[in-house]
């Protein structure tokens, strides 16, 4: 186990061009919040709380993206996926809070 860990973080840096130990922090630290988001996702899917669903699917984005958010900052080589998921999150972000600042002006007049 310590062997691959160890193979693991000098692909890391081999590939990315980044701090192996600063990317591993980052990506272990999202290991509670993202099997946490699964379960909310689930539950809310299960309860049909599709606020829920959203919220957490935004979370687990989040969690998914950030290491490779490190990468984009001070390394080289991103999969493209890291893209796809970053623009989606980023875009419903904003469609989120555009739609919110809607509903408050709305209900103010």
């Amino acid at each position: 186990m310590i062997d691959y860990l160890t193979n693991w973080l000098a692909d890391i840096q081999r590939n990315y061009g980044v701090n192996p130990t600063i990317f591993a922090v980052i990506y272990f630290a999202g290991i509670i919040p993202f099997w946490l988001s699964l379960y909310k996702i689930i539950a809310g899917l299960k309860n049909r709380n599709l606020k829920q669903v959203r919220t957490f699917s935004v979370v687990l984005g989040i969690i998914i993206i950030s290491p490779f958010t490190y990468v984009a900052l001070f390394g080289r080589n991103l999969p493209f996926w890291f893209w796809i998921i970053a623009v989606c999150v980023i875009g419903y972000s904003i469609y989120s809070v555009i739609r919110k600042i809607r509903t408050a002006k709305n209900i103010e007049q």
